[in-house]
């Protein structure tokens, strides 16, 4: 299963990246989320981990398999037959704005099955992140100009 949203946001990749990368305050702009806890020192990097815990949803440890400043990161949460994969992509748009792809997909027998108990908060919370992600960046763009 895999759930992909796509918005054009009217900011730099450096400044979404900035918002994406400071995965401890996603709380603050995001209702996807309501906690972000970090279990390993040296901040966002390859490796970290972090505890995430969601609306309607178990807390779940997501660990950071890729990370491409201003460009991409891609976290995974591994479970017994499980592994769900949350990826974030920015693209420079040629002058109007930043292209961001967010996705969510599961893998394995029982992440198969997870993806389609909840597919339509998957849905509803990529939907809900790509907006609120967008509706933050823009602000803190129009503030700073």
């Amino acid at each position: 299963m895999q759930t992909v949203e796509r918005v054009v946001i009217n900011a730099s990749p450096a400044a979404i990246w900035q918002v994406l990368a400071d995965v401890e305050r996603w709380p603050t702009w995001t209702p996807t989320v309501l906690n972000v806890e970090p279990l390993t020192r040296d901040g966002f990097r390859i490796g970290a981990k972090y505890r995430v815990t969601q609306p309607k949803l178990r807390p779940g440890v997501y660990e950071v398999t890729e990370r491409v400043p201003h460009q991409a990161f891609t976290w995974v949460q591994k479970a017994p037959g499980a592994t769900m994969i949350a990826d974030h992509r920015l693209t420079a748009s040629d002058g109007s704005g930043t292209e961001v792809e967010l996705s969510f997909s599961t893998e394995g027998l029982i992440g198969a099955i997870l993806g389609g108990m909840y597919s339509k908060t998957i849905a509803d919370y990529v939907r809900t992140e790509a907006r609120s992600l967008k509706s933050h960046c823009e602000t803190l763009a129009a503030k700073s100009a």
